[in-house]
């Protein structure tokens, strides 16, 4: 990242390469302008007077809906093996993914 908070491509290519990805030169310029924009967005945020604003999760002042937690019955081992295309009459069985 640039010292102004710009994100080159150089930046954009060295953090692709830690994350294994690979993409197009123009990809790379397009996310080099995309993270830019979103530093700026950041930056200008970061810069106003917050004093006396409360942290808020939503923009709309709206309660939570809770219900309280009651056991219920849930599916026999049967009815949720129904339909896997895969199981040992107790597991569903899936390809190996590691070796």
């Amino acid at each position: 990242m640039q010292p102004n908070g710009e994100i080159n491509s150089e930046t954009v290519k060295r953090i692709a390469d830690l994350s294994r990805l690979r993409f197009t030169d123009s990809e790379i310029e397009a996310f080099a302008e995309e993270f830019s924009g979103i530093v700026r967005a950041i930056d200008e945020i970061n810069s106003m007077d917050l004093t006396g604003m409360e942290p808020m999760s939503h923009v709309l002042d709206l309660p939570n809906v809770f219900r309280e937690d009651v056991p219920s019955e849930s599916l026999s081992v049967k009815q949720a093996l129904e339909n896997a295309p895969s199981n040992n009459e107790t597991f569903f069985k899936v390809p190996k993914v590691m070796e």
